[in-house]
């Protein structure tokens, strides 16, 4: 899930928003295959909701934008564990620890 919150992220940031299909487009694109390989989760969905507009969001999920990742279809899920489906990133230390120094 993380590569495709980061390529949303790029189509959010990088793409402006004055090529609204372009953005639409890359979206899908990266929305479908994270779809298909089962990675989808409600930080994916969140910057899906930051890079596309509500009707288009609505289009794309099939649900409105404060549906969770858990209560769509079950296959889009497949690979997340629990904890991180429902948003609980306690056990991921990546983001908490990055910079600190491990050896004190």
């Amino acid at each position: 899930a993380y590569t495709f919150t980061i390529m949303l992220s790029v189509c959010a940031n990088l793409i402006l928003k004055e090529n609204q299909q372009l953005r639409f487009d890359n979206a899908r694109m990266l929305f479908q295959k994270c779809c298909d390989s089962g990675h989808v989760n409600d930080h994916v969905l969140w910057k899906l909701k930051l890079t596309v507009n509500e009707a288009e969001y609505h289009q794309l999920v099939g649900a409105g934008v404060e549906t969770k990742a858990a209560d769509l279809d079950p296959s889009w899920s497949r690979t997340v564990t629990m904890n991180r489906r429902s948003g609980d990133n306690r056990n991921n230390n990546w983001s908490r620890n990055r910079g600190r120094n491990r050896h004190m």
